[in-house]
């Protein structure tokens, strides 16, 4: 059973997650910050100013470190190197150090998808330390620790892989009830005399999940399945790693794109963890209690849960955890 610190206050925060870095990353000569800087526009995602008590603090302890993320497959100015960093250095992340942005990696073997591929920069580093904005997702309900490693520290090529190998193919005999096309995020599925897929499909399986009569199936596997083990893949290559995510500004959708789609749960403060799923699984049911219902299931017809319990059997890390208040 993994610890797993909450708080509100910042300064409580920061003194905690001093004591653990200090212990954790004793020895380590260049750190890797791991992050999202947020599509162009997003209204809700990380700004610098977010990250700086974090940054000062590994200045203060004595560790080196940059600040990094890995290019998108989708359209996004974030698509290429070039086009991420120039977006990154628009919104002023580089006042707070150096911001590496590479889709440079090493081939790691999975068992759904063959050859995954893991971002060079963090397999290299001397440690990771995982800040990642709790919000919700709609691919796999909410987006925390696990999915900050199961697309960002993974390659362009990796993150088309897992998106396609979720998308769904049509085995069965479709009655035309409909609710694959409800839970389709982007309207792609038309009812006519059976489902068809007439737009874009990010393959999230949602449409699969939502079938009652079984008539999909995905390419490869459920888009969870595959997140977890990209997740656990990547972490698999990390000399020491640790993580913080930060349960403020709680959107319905994530910072991919420009429309978050609005707020859906009230502030939380921060958690840190040495372990990935517990952090996520923790930081769900903190948001469950205080809001009275499961948010991300309510708009996103996922608890999230799904793609961290499946990096758990990856090896990840583990659900059960001891939650202490600071």
């Amino acid at each position: 059973m993994s610890d797993v610190y909450n708080t509100e206050d910042e300064k409580k925060f920061l003194d905690k997650l001093k004591v653990e870095l200090k212990d954790r990353f004793e020895g380590c000569k260049k750190i890797a910050l791991k992050m999202h800087f947020g599509e162009p526009g997003n209204k809700t995602t990380f700004v610098p100013e977010d990250i700086k008590p974090i940054t000062e603090l590994l200045k203060e302890i004595g560790l080196e470190f940059f600040l990094f993320d890995s290019p998108v497959k989708y359209d996004s100015p974030r698509n290429t190197v070039e086009g991420y960093k120039k977006s990154a250095k628009e919104q002023g992340w580089e006042e707070l150090g150096e911001v590496r942005i590479s889709n440079d990696s090493i081939e790691v073997e999975g068992k759904y998808i063959k050859k995954h591929e893991v971002c060079k920069d963090l397999a290299e580093a001397d440690a990771v330390l995982v800040v990642s904005h709790f919000k919700g997702h709609l691919c796999c309900g909410f987006g925390g620790a696990v999915k900050n490693l199961g697309m960002g520290a993974l390659s362009r090529e990796s993150k088309e892989k897992i998106h396609s190998g979720g998308e769904p193919v049509m085995v069965g005999e479709c009655t035309a009830c409909g609710l694959c096309a409800a839970a389709c995020p982007f309207d792609s599925i038309e009812i006519k005399e059976k489902a068809e897929i007439t737009g874009k499909c990010a393959g999230c399986s949602r449409c699969i999940i939502a079938c009652p009569n079984n008539v999909f199936k995905p390419k490869i596997a459920n888009f969870d399945i595959l997140l977890g083990e990209g997740a656990a893949l990547a972490q698999s290559k990390f000399k020491k790693f640790y993580y913080v995510s930060v349960l403020k500004k709680i959107t319905m959708w994530c910072d991919c794109g420009k429309d978050s789609r609005g707020i859906i749960a009230k502030d939380n403060g921060f958690m840190m963890s040495s372990d990935a799923v517990s952090i996520d699984i923790a930081a769900h049911d903190v948001i469950e209690k205080r809001e009275g219902k499961d948010v991300f299931l309510e708009h996103n017809l996922k608890t999230g849960k799904e793609h961290v319990e499946a990096a758990e059997k990856f090896g990840m890390g583990q659900s059960k955890y001891n939650l202490i208040e600071l």
